[in-house]
């Protein structure tokens, strides 16, 4: 079954495409600000274009910053679209699917197949697509299923068991404290046994 998660169009179109064509009219600004060495240092009109440059690339060259992500398992394939650009993958053909994720705000930077400069590298804030938690968790999944000896997918199967018998271990943790406070209760009696008879025999002797 084919699925397709879509970037939320108000949020793509501020923080995506407004932002590349801005950081656009930054970098043409701060060539011309270099060249003609004028309203700023020619050192920093460098640095600032360079930045804005990065970002130019990363929207609308390579693609960093996906509109729509596309799976179809059946299809066998995962593409990522945006500006009229789709790079798609065979699912069953992944060798490589680095998947970083940051759970507390959604976002995920992924690596696939050959990453480069041009192609393979997307950000992609699931909490801003249609359906964000199912594709974050597909997303991390996949690269856990790709990457199984992963330090990773180790973590998260370990996590994953420990939630599964999270009852379990509740249950005998709550056994352990119990026979503590038992033991604890037994000590506290015994002394005050002694402490009583030590009492008794001493004023026997009285």
């Amino acid at each position: 079954m084919k699925k397709s998660y879509v970037y939320e169009p108000p949020f793509y179109n501020i923080e995506v495409t407004f932002t590349g064509v801005f950081c656009a009219v930054t970098c043409i600004a701060c060539i011309a600000a270099a060249i003609l060495d004028v309203f700023i240092p020619r050192g920093l009109a460098f640095i600032f274009g360079a930045v804005a440059f990065y970002q130019v690339w990363n929207t609308f060259v390579s693609l960093s910053n996906p509109e729509r992500v596309e799976i179809d398992e059946e299809g066998d394939f995962i593409s990522f679209s945006g500006f009229g650009r789709v790079d798609s993958y065979k699912l069953s053909e992944l060798s490589t699917f680095l998947v970083r994720p940051f759970p507390s705000s959604g976002k995920t930077y992924l690596r696939v197949q050959n990453h480069n400069i041009f192609k393979g590298r997307y950000w992609v804030p699931t909490k801003m697509f249609s359906g964000g938690g199912e594709l974050f968790a597909y997303l991390v999944n996949l690269g856990n299923k790709v990457h199984p000896n992963s330090l990773q997918a180790r973590a998260y199967d370990i996590n994953k068991d420990y939630l599964n018998h999270a009852d379990q271990i509740e249950a005998v943790r709550s056994k352990e404290r119990s026979a503590r406070r038992n033991n604890r209760t037994k000590t506290r009696n015994k002394l005050r046994s002694r402490q009583k008879n030590a009492k008794q025999s001493a004023d026997a002797h009285k």
